[in-house]
């Protein structure tokens, strides 16, 4: 059985599990705490600190190796090899994200996409064809899909996550500017570009307003 992590070091070691696998994609075989650190905004120190806890070592002068980093951060995390999705809106935005070439490298495989506008069902976005809406429960049953994706108009969105609700999803990605309400064991994550780039304005002004003084 996994021990249970502490939110905080369970965001890290995200960090880094997303860092080395980039990182791998480069075509590197090991990675050190200072890149780690670099490339996280976390500190090197840290970074080695949270390693150790999992039983993860690396060696002096080469680092930790990259793979095997990986896979131990995945089990220490309980990730699946795949996990498939469940997709709700086949406009611009739903398109981009099924057509994404990223997602299938982390694990995440767009299952299904689903939407009620006529003119899109039967469609392909990215190498899916988009369902109507009423299929979503028995697809999602079939292919034991656990995460949803809601990228649908702002007043479609509570509708679409009763939906996942009820069709046993346990964690929804929000793409809309809506605060769902959804049972307490339905982890839902609100994507919001905009509060991220507030985020990174404000370190800026910071670091302006210091170059300043």
């Amino acid at each position: 059985m996994r021990a249970t992590l502490q939110p905080g070091l369970t965001n890290r070691l995200t960090k880094y599990l997303r860092t080395t696998q980039q990182l791998i994609e480069e075509g590197r075989d090991a990675v050190s705490s200072k890149e780690l650190g670099d490339f996280t905004g976390i500190n090197p120190v840290q970074v080695r600190r949270d390693l150790n806890a999992i039983g993860f070592s690396g060696t002096r002068g080469v680092g930790y190796q990259a793979y095997d980093l990986v896979e131990a951060v995945r089990n220490i995390l309980g990730l699946r090899q795949t996990y498939n999705i469940a997709l709700v809106g086949a406009g611009n935005l739903g398109s981009a994200i099924a057509a994404s070439t990223i997602l299938p490298k982390r694990g995440f495989v767009i299952h299904d996409v689903f939407d009620d506008n006529p003119e899109k069902i039967g469609r392909t976005v990215g190498n899916v064809v988009v369902k109507h809406i009423d299929e979503f429960k028995k697809s999602v049953a079939e292919a034991e899909e656990i995460i949803g994706i809601i990228a649908t108009p702002a007043s479609s969105a509570q509708e679409v996550a009763d939906l996942m609700v009820d069709s046993d999803i346990r964690v929804i990605l929000n793409y809309t500017d809506v605060l769902l309400h959804v049972p307490p064991h339905v982890d839902v994550h609100r994507i919001d570009p905009t509060a991220q780039l507030m985020h990174t304005l404000y370190y800026l002004t910071q670091a302006e307003g210091q170059e300043a003084s």
